[in-house]
């Protein structure tokens, strides 16, 4: 079976929102990177707190920082959250990272057919997960999930969804990726611009 994938070198730039008091060290130190977990009953996306989130920059500042992040920009619009003094690390894939690319469904189907969360408690109803940890330890570094892929894997007639993911976004599985230069954000707050 043939899975769907992304040259590093073609990812979107990357970042990950975080408050100012976060360590950065955390998540460059390829020793602390948490490794990425299931939740123990299959679910769209792993345990909390392990692998890293990271979303495209969709604004940069005149010197070319990154300035906003599709994270922050579903942040605002979606939850009406104040992302005032937000910061934004830039992270980038190594040469060789090995990422999966889902940009339709099929691509999510392809993913499940062969790394299936097998002792899932949504298996019975005909929901189906891939098995973060199975992918984690078969070399694949990372999930980048396209805007198109999650328009098209939110709420599918049928097969496997990845419903609460809410945006193009890369899942890092593995510590692939190197930390670069930490922003703030100077993206205008929704509940400041009003």
């Amino acid at each position: 079976m043939s899975l769907a994938t992304i040259a590093a070198v073609s990812l979107p730039q990357q970042v990950y929102a975080h408050t100012a008091d976060h360590d950065v060290a955390l998540t460059a130190d390829p020793a602390r990177f948490r490794p990425v977990q299931g939740i123990g009953t299959g679910w769209v996306k792993p345990k909390g707190g392990t692998g890293l989130w990271t979303s495209p920059v969709t604004a940069r500042t005149d010197d070319g920082a990154p300035a906003d992040s599709a994270w922050l920009e579903w942040c605002r619009s979606e939850m009406e959250s104040d992302t005032t003094g937000l910061m934004l690390t830039e992270v980038t894939p190594v040469r060789d990272a090995r990422l999966l690319l889902i940009d339709d469904q099929a691509h999510l189907v392809s993913i499940v057919e062969e790394f299936p969360q097998s002792d899932s408690q949504w298996v019975g109803r005909g929901r189906l997960y891939p098995n973060w940890e199975a992918l984690a330890a078969a070399g694949w570094d990372g999930v980048y999930l396209t805007d198109r892929g999650q328009w098209a894997t939110r709420l599918p007639k049928s097969g496997p969804d990845l419903y609460g993911w809410d945006l193009e976004s890369v899942l890092w599985l593995r510590h692939a990726y190197t930390v670069g230069r930490t922003v703030r954000s100077s993206a205008p707050s929704k509940a400041v611009a009003s």
